[in-house]
């Protein structure tokens, strides 16, 4: 196939993915329902549920395939599905929701067809292993212990079957409330590797991130809210995050300063 054959197919496929995640898997919908259903009585006590559904299936999977629909280049936009279909994985292995796992076949098959479009993209990942953007990786090794232990209780609650129960195409949402947690910290691990197109993907992981905590600063007695005190500190840690994309720029940009050097040169 030709390169510009598999641009283009490799766009369509990102464009169909992306709008079928965002529109017919509800995730808009549910990452907006505390906001224009507020007169919908049903969905209140489930507003952080609906958003936590929400939030994975926007930010970390149906936006990056559409950035990969336009920018077929984007090894990141195409591995962040991936890193939720692996959260997915683990909340159903937790959460002992096996029917889940059709969730986490359903991330991980377009990329794998991206993949095989384009063999290069996978190169580019073994090519720049432990190339690490250390700030990024830092910060998701700080949030992993809070996210793990926020994904564990919200796994001990699909088991028990706690109300309320909130189902989209029978899948129950406490188990995606879980991956909603465990994705960012992982998120942010893949996206240290400084693959093409990373810097949109960890403005992506700080917004999602920064959304779950400003609801859950409004709702936070809500089932699946982390509370006011996790909720600022999600919002002060997305800050940093979307801060630290910047780091290697500006480094650069005072190593060109005039007077100086560039890196390298003596």
């Amino acid at each position: 196939m030709k390169a510009e054959e598999r641009r283009t197919a490799i766009g369509w496929l990102g464009w169909t993915s992306g709008l079928f995640v965002l529109l017919l898997f509800f995730a808009l919908v549910d990452l907006t329902v505390p906001l224009f259903l507020q007169s919908r009585p049903e969905f209140y006590e489930s507003y952080l549920l609906e958003t936590g559904w929400g939030v994975l299936f926007t930010f970390f999977v149906g936006i990056p395939f559409c950035v990969l629909g336009s920018r077929p280049e984007s090894v990141s936009a195409a591995l962040l599905p991936v890193v939720a279909a692996t959260a997915v994985l683990a909340a159903a292995v937790a959460s002992a929701q096996p029917t889940h796992l059709a969730i986490t076949a359903g991330l991980l098959a377009p990329t794998a067809v991206i993949f095989l479009f384009d063999r290069r993209a996978a190169l580019e990942v073994v090519r720049t292993a432990c190339r690490f953007h250390w700030p990024t990786l830092a910060l998701s090794i700080i949030a992993l212990p809070v996210a793990a232990l926020f994904a564990s209780e919200m796994a001990a609650a699909a088991r028990e079957g706690r109300d309320p129960v909130d189902l989209t195409y029978e899948f129950d949402h406490w188990p995606i409330q879980a991956a909603a947690a465990l994705v960012i910290p992982l998120a942010g691990a893949m996206l240290s590797f400084r693959l093409p197109g990373w810097r949109l993907m960890v403005f992506l992981v700080a917004a999602g991130t920064a959304w779950f905590g400003t609801v859950s600063i409004i709702y936070p007695d809500h089932a699946g809210s982390l509370g006011t005190l996790t909720g600022w500190a999600a919002l002060i840690w997305a800050a940093g995050l979307a801060a630290s994309a910047f780091h290697r720029s500006a480094q650069r940009a005072r190593s060109l300063r005039p007077g100086t050097t560039s890196p390298g040169v003596p």
